[in-house]
Order: C-alpha cells, then structure tokens, then sequence
C-alpha cells in the first residue's frame, strides 16, 4: 500500500487490508477516515472489518464519511476538515484509491484560503490528479 502525505498530519491511502492496518500504526498514524461507501466493488473489506484490523494494529480512533467523487461538495468537503481537525494527528484518509480523500481535503482547503493551484499540486505530489475537478475547486474558493 502506498501511504502519502497530502498535507501536514494528513496523508491519503487507497484501500486498506489487514497488513495496511498494521504498517498505518508502524508509521505512527494515530487516526483513520474511511471515505469509501460500503460494497462498492464486490470484494471490498467493508469500514467494521477495516475499524478491527486498525484496532487490532492499535488504531482505536476511526470515522466512516462516505462519498463518491461525483457528487462531493464544498460542503463535505468542510465536514472532512472538521473531522480531520478533531482527531488525532496524523490522519490517515482512504478510499478506493485515494482519490476521493485528497478531494474533500482540497474542497476544504481551498474553502480556507489555499490557492486551487498549490491543492492541485499538493494532490499531484501525492499522487493524485484533481485536475478534472478544478473548476469545482475554484467555485469552492470563491472565484
């Protein structure tokens, strides 16, 4: 699994199975948000069995805040930060493929004063392209 960080304290994961929990607690993540709508894909874990690989890998603070990537707002995007915010740092966030995660970050993000520019190229060194979402983005900012 590929752990990235998006922002400080914050890092992105695609789908975590039982070894991810494990090496999430190695690297000292101390809280984790699923963003993943249960039976997505047919062979999907869904958030319980991940919440009970994580607390058995010693990561006891977990949130479920599903979405898919067509229908996130600013508004979830706002809940993502409030969420992020109050738990314990750092913050794992997940989903299929990490895409939807450094998503919401963005959308709040970008609420909060980032440029849409360095969200975009934050996503890009984690790996994630948000490009296609840009004028979403820049909507959310307020411009």
């Amino acid at each position: 699994m590929a752990i990235m960080q998006l922002a400080e304290n914050l890092y992105i994961a695609p789908q975590l199975g039982e070894a991810d929990a494990a090496e999430a607690a190695r690297l000292g993540i101390r809280s984790v948000i699923c963003n993943r709508p249960n039976g997505e894909e047919t062979h999907q874990p869904d958030y319980e069995q991940v919440k009970s690989w994580l607390a058995a890998a010693g990561i006891t603070e977990t949130a479920w805040q599903p979405v898919t990537a067509p229908t996130i707002t600013l508004r979830d995007g706002q809940a993502f930060r409030l969420l992020a915010a109050a738990s314990d740092q750092p913050v794992l966030a997940y989903c299929r493929s990490g895409t939807r995660s450094a998503l919401l970050w963005a959308y709040g993000a970008v609420a909060n004063g980032t440029s849409v520019a360095d969200a975009l190229a934050a996503a890009a060194r984690a790996g994630v392209d948000l490009s296609k979402f840009a004028a979403g983005l820049e909507q959310a900012a307020g411009r």
